[in-house]
């Protein structure tokens, strides 16, 4: 060991060096121009939660935005990546209905005290606009305006639209529909009544047992409009269903499921007194067929339903989600035995189609075969065979209906053949009808069952559809959002935010064998139930790991539901204090920086949360810059989900995983450590268990090198008095990670301490020191081996060796708990080599400084080597910021470029004669903060606050640096290195949003920007310098329309109406069947359409400033000076434009006179063209009804002749 005590000694002796010189000659002001009480101003860039649990759900497929309402009275509408905006209600009480109306692009909102709020996509608040001017809002520059307002007469429970006519169908409690008129925004004189109360009344004069009492009122479940028929509404109350027409008044037809006495019914083990007797099925919800002939009803009991609409009397199927024809009776002996119990009702039902083959498609597979290729590797192609696949069929899904003995955290999908084709002149009874009804069975028999599995309880979904705004929603879906309830796996905490979450999946599933994918969603939306944030950090990256980190990302995909399918709105870069000519220059002034959150569910992920996603974009030629990245950015292909790793089957036995295998419940994210050089992570859990994870690209050696220095430590390990444990301190995961693969791979699970650690920290080069009271253990991550382990009461194995003054340390350290660590590269008062420290700071203000070296066999070994005693006021304080500074100001990390610096001047045995290279300890604690020399020398500076300080970090901005303190309250902006306090920013609620929590968790980025996190677990982000040019929340442009296809009940007349409409024509409107529906509900005396600003326009001269107007040269030989020099130029100025003018004025007034005789004349022409139009439309509108009733004629007495030539 000689040549170790050298080595150590060597490290410890006091080095010649001369002494620096005083301190005003060795520190001048970092802080410079940042004094200015100006620069500073707190503003909101945006908050990336959603606040309270989600409530409602809607899409609309027209422009492609996703709407979600929450509890607190907010409305999320999502479109592309980059455009998000929200719109709080007036008052803010919880959403409880979200519809959109995409013919005139209108979203409805019913909240729960039943008020109607109407907002138009296509145009702008400007009340919004002037809100959002406030650096302190909350408001989204651009929402839409709200036109209508309505508040229903009882409770809502159900709500209908469409885009074939422009009326809304409200469902009351009391059994009623009201009708308001979304065009006109005022209620309609037409109302539905409670149809139902005669059917309540037939079973009680009838005597049916368990009739409902008179007192009862019937609700109404839902309402739908048929798919080809606007004139039917299909009334679902609780008791069954309502054929009705809007044209008549009138109940056309009635379906009531009746189980007859013998029918073993969902559930077949009920008491046979049940059985064999009549019973009742209530009806839950109702969904068309896509063609109309049909349509299914769920039960309360979870029994399914189908229903011709022409046999009122008799279902062609009853089943449940496993069991088919359950309404037959059978014999006793036939009864089913067991069951899998009661079943949950059917909430909700969905029956998509799928469009037909095109004349595209069919083409491309006949060129496919005859070229003989059978397969391609197109993914478009792929999805296209299997919409095509689809197209043969329909797609009913189901949610609810799962037994007591089977998991409800499902959504059941029932792929069907098509419908026989019925021929016109088939027969109304007999053995015909029989045959039709058994072809409509057999093709109610699913050719695929499909389960997605979910993570929680299904609560509600919203399908997807492509562009096919009809048919309910559910024509040609592409994906589903399925909105579940809170995991029962999952730690419970007190959020609102873990209540509801969203998943979103490819839909349909592929036919043959199943599948889906896992669909993304923006950022909000992943936050919520199992994704909510517990912690969050925000940091800035080196330029080099900035981009290895994101040279993978998939760009196309984050933030939108799905690549090829686009969505809605455009949004443009906003630049606040500064011209949008100037984003490029002002995104250069910034640093990348990522945002580092973990969540409920074992997850850590990595977000891109840089200054130049807000103010760099695509170039489009019309329309200029736009955004095309969300803000943050989502990196899927970093995150890390620890929950997998510890239950991974490799890993299942290991011993210091097994106490968190068998209770999963206890896996919790603490906290994570980054180290942004290395590219390495450590995850600790709330168990006490290190995670460490590394980047992919590269291997670590699973343990240290069997050499006699090795068993040497281990024999330091022993001698240090450690208790034998069974349970290793090091878990190698080498079996589950793959370090040439993309994202973070696991390296080893540590098991340190014998607690949950009170603070950790990550270093660069592989250590990681972490305490738990006054423990204090370093571990090589790499070599999976203990380098430092202090605090059991024994002195380390070199101290005790050397026979050094450690004695005095070891007592001093053992009287309180560590408190804050942090590594750095630096020297110290007493040590002024060079060297790795490890700063120990602890409750009694204690600090003690560990250095580390590198033998030469790559292992690390750490001694004592300074210590300081803090100034006695800030004792007992805690610690929020510790950090070491260099001379310039700038934190002195330890980076692989100060490691060599380190490792040149050890080898060298000279310390630098730089006077100029010293060191600064920051230390600040949540009442005040102290400035060291040399680390462990006498006291610079220090400052107190009047608010306790939960945050902190130096701020550095163009080389020029301040001290942010950040407090539930306030910001505190404090000079260095004189730390006399420069400015007091005042912290302010954005509107409509929670309070600002007593002790919020806070991170600090060195730009000045922060993230907060809530005690109700939500994340903003602030900016500390709102008046200084920057990048906010984009300008956003939502009107993007696309071509709508016609309601399927239009047909022809419905393209003749559109473009005798877009001509300007009222011929079209007796063709419009829509027009006709409004007519009858809208009434005679339907008020004039209110007048409305323009809607929404986007152009390139709206985003550029227009440049100044450059003053016309003088006369050569000209001379001018001072105020006349000015005034004589401006005056030349104003009179070259004035005969400008005048000029322009002369050469166009003949020509306007010309122009105007020319446009009258059109005007003219175009009047005689639309009287030719108005007259051929009425002509071909008669021919139409005459053909039709010939057409008729003639099928009736060939059906008549058909039944004569039977009976003969």
């Amino acid at each position: 060991m000689s040549w170790l005590k050298h080595k150590m000694g060597r490290s410890k002796a006091a080095h010649t060096r001369p002494p620096l010189p005083p301190l005003e000659s060795r520190l001048y002001d970092w802080t410079g121009d940042l004094r200015d009480s100006r620069k500073y101003s707190e503003g909101l860039l945006d908050q990336l939660t959603l606040p309270g649990e989600m409530s409602a759900l809607a899409y609309e497929p027209g422009m492609g935005y996703l709407a979600v309402g929450t509890t607190c009275g907010t409305v999320h509408v999502f479109g592309s990546p980059s455009v998000r905006f929200i719109i709080t209600l007036r008052p803010p009480v919880r959403v409880k209905h979200l519809l959109f109306k995409s013919d005139t692009y209108l979203l409805i909102c019913v909240d729960e005290k039943d008020n109607l709020s109407i907002y138009d996509l296509s145009r702008k608040d400007p009340h919004a606009s002037a809100v959002h001017s406030l650096p302190r809002s909350g408001s989204t520059p651009d929402v839409p305006l709200r036109v209508g307002i309505h508040s229903a007469r009882n409770t809502v429970l159900c709500a209908e639209v469409t885009s074939g006519h422009s009326h809304l169908f409200l469902g009351l409690a009391d059994g009623t529909v009201e009708v308001y008129d979304l065009e006109r925004f005022c209620s309609a004189p037409y109302r539905i009544p409670n149809l139902w109360w005669n059917e309540e009344e037939i079973l009680r004069r009838s005597n049916v047992p368990n009739a409902p009492s008179r007192l009862h009122i019937p609700l109404i479940i839902d309402i739908q409009t048929h798919p080809r028929d606007l004139n039917i509404l299909l009334l679902c109350y609780e008791g069954g269903a309502i054929l009705f027409s809007l044209r008549d008044s009138s109940a056309l037809r009635t379906y009531q499921l009746r189980l007859l006495p013998g029918a073993p019914g969902p559930c077949a083990d009920d008491p046979l007194e049940v059985i064999w007797s009549e019973r009742l099925c209530s009806a839950t919800s109702v969904a068309w067929h896509p063609e109309g002939e049909m349509f299914a009803m769920g039960h309360e009991n979870g029994a399914i339903s189908f229903w011709r609409i022409k046999d009122e009397d008799k279902p062609v199927m009853v089943r449940t989600l496993d069991n088919v024809d359950i309404e037959r009776p059978v014999p006793p002996d036939e009864i089913p035995k067991h069951s899998l119990g009661p079943r949950e009702p059917i909430f909700k039902l969905a029956w998509s189609g799928f469009p037909a083959q095109g004349w595209y498609e069919y083409g491309a597979q006949a060129a496919s075969a005859w070229r003989g290729s059978t397969a391609t590797s197109d993914p478009k192609a792929d999805a296209a065979s299997r919409v095509q696949t689809a197209a043969s069929g329909t797609v009913l899904t189901v949610m609810g209906g799962t037994a007591a003995a089977q998991s409800s955290a499902c959504l059941t999908v029932y792929q069907l053949p098509p419908l026989p084709t019925s021929s016109v002149f088939s027969g109304a009874g007999g053995e015909p009808a029989a045959r039709q009804r058994q072809e409509l069975h057999d093709a109610l028999l699913p050719e695929q069952v499909t389960v997605y599995k979910l993570s929680s309880t299904v609560e509600d979904f919203c399908l997807l559809p492509k562009i096919n705004p009809h048919y309910h929603g559910t024509f040609d879906p592409y994906g589903v959002v399925i909105l579940v309830g809170p995991d029962p796996s999952l730690p419970a905490i007190a959020a609102q935010s873990t209540h509801r979450g969203l998943e979103a999946y490819s839909f349909p599933p592929q036919r043959g064998i199943g599948t889906y994918q896992r669909l993304h969603l923006p950022l909000p939306l992943m936050l919520a139930g199992r994704g909510t944030v517990l912690g969050c950090r925000v940091a800035t990256v080196p330029l080099q790991q900035y981009r290895r980190l994101t040279q993978h990302a998939e760009h196309d995909a984050v933030g939108s539901i799905k690549q090829d399918e686009p969505m809605g709105g455009l949004a443009r870069p906003n630049v606040k204090g500064g011209a949008l000519q100037h984003a490029l220059a002002i995104a250069r002034q910034g640093r990348p920086r990522f945002l580092v959150t973990w969540h409920l569910d074992g997850t850590v992920r990595f977000h891109d949360i840089s200054p130049h996603l807000l103010l760099l974009g695509d170039e489009d030629p019309r329309r200029g810059p736009i955004l095309t990245m969300p803000f943050p950015a989502p990196l899927p292909h970093l995150t890390v989900r620890v929950r997998q790793c510890i239950m991974h089957p490799t890993m299942i036995g290991a011993p210091a995983l097994e106490p968190i295998q068998r209770f999963p419940m206890q896996l919790q994210i603490a906290n994570v450590y980054v180290a942004w050089e290395a590219l390495e992570c450590a995850i600790e859990l709330s168990t006490g268990h290190v995670v460490h994870m590394a980047l992919g690209g590269g291997s670590f050696a699973t343990g240290a090198a069997n050499t006699s220095l090795s068993q040497a430590m281990e024999n330091v390990h022993i001698d240090q008095g450690t208790p034998d444990c069974s349970v290793p301190e090091f878990t190698p995961m080498d079996a589950i990670s793959d370090m040439s693969s993309l994202g973070f791979q696991p390296n080893t699970v540590m098991c340190l301490l014998p607690g949950r650690a009170t603070v950790s920290a990550l270093s660069d080069v592989g250590l990681f020191a972490t305490a738990y009271g006054g423990i204090l253990v370093v571990a090589d991550c790499h070599t999976q081996d203990i380098v430092v382990r202090s605090g059991t009461g024994h002195a380390d194995y070199f101290s005790r060796q050397l026979g050094a003054q450690d004695e005095r340390l070891i007592k001093a350290e053992a009287h309180s708990e560590i408190m804050w660590l942090t590594f750095t590269v630096c020297r110290t008062a007493n040590d002024p080599m060079l060297a790795l420290r490890l700063i120990v700071g602890r409750a009694n203000g204690f600090v003690t400084v560990w250095s580390f070296e590198r033998t030469s066999l790559e292992s690390w070994m750490g001694f004592r080597a300074d210590s300081v005693m803090l100034p006695s006021g800030h004792a007992g304080h805690p610690c929020v910021y510790a950090q070491v500074l260099g001379p310039t100001g700038a934190p002195a990390m330890a980076t692989e470029t100060s490691m060599q610096r380190a490792s040149v001047e050890q080898e060298a045995i000279q310390v630098s004669d730089n006077l100029q290279d010293f060191y600064l300890l920051l230390v600040v604690f949540d009442r005040g903060a102290v400035l060291l020399d040399q680390v462990t020398g006498a006291r610079i500076s220090h400052t107190e606050f009047p608010d306790a300080v939960v945050s902190a970090e130096v701020v550095d901005r163009q080389g020029i640096k301040v001290l942010l303190a950040l407090s539930s309250n306030s910001i505190f902006v404090v000079s260095l290195p004189r730390m006399d306090t420069v400015h007091r920013v005042q912290r302010h609620v954005p509107p409509s949003q929670e309070v600002v929590s007593s002790m919020p968790h806070a991170s600090i980025d060195t730009l000045g920007d922060l993230v907060e996190l809530t005690d109700g677990h939500q994340i903003r982000v602030w900016t500390t310098f709102a008046t200084m040019p920057h990048g906010e929340r984009p300008s956003l442009f939502l009107f993007t329309p696309r071509t709508l296809p016609l309601h399927p009940s239009e047909g022809a007349g419905g393209y003749i109406a559109s473009v005798t409409g877009w001509l300007g024509s009222s011929a079209g409107q007796s063709l419009s069947y829509g027009a006709q529906i409004d007519s009858v509900l809208a009434g005679s005396r339907r008020p004039k359409a209110p007048s409305l600003p323009a809607r929404m326009t986007l152009e390139q001269e709206t985003l550029v400033t227009p440049p100044k107007v450059t003053p016309m040269p003088d006369a050569p030989g000209a001379e001018s000076s001072g105020k006349a020099a000015a005034t004589g130029e401006g005056g030349r100025q104003r009179s070259w434009f004035d005969a400008y003018q005048r000029q322009l004025t002369s050469l166009t007034s003949s020509s306007a006179r010309s122009q105007a005789q020319l446009n009258m004349q059109l005007l003219h022409k175009r009047d005689e063209l639309l009287a030719n139009l108005d007259e051929s439309m009425s002509t071909l509108e008669r021919g139409a009804k005459d053909l039709f009733k010939q057409t008729r004629n003639a099928a009736l007495k060939a059906a008549a002749r058909d039944k004569l030539e039977s009976y003969m």
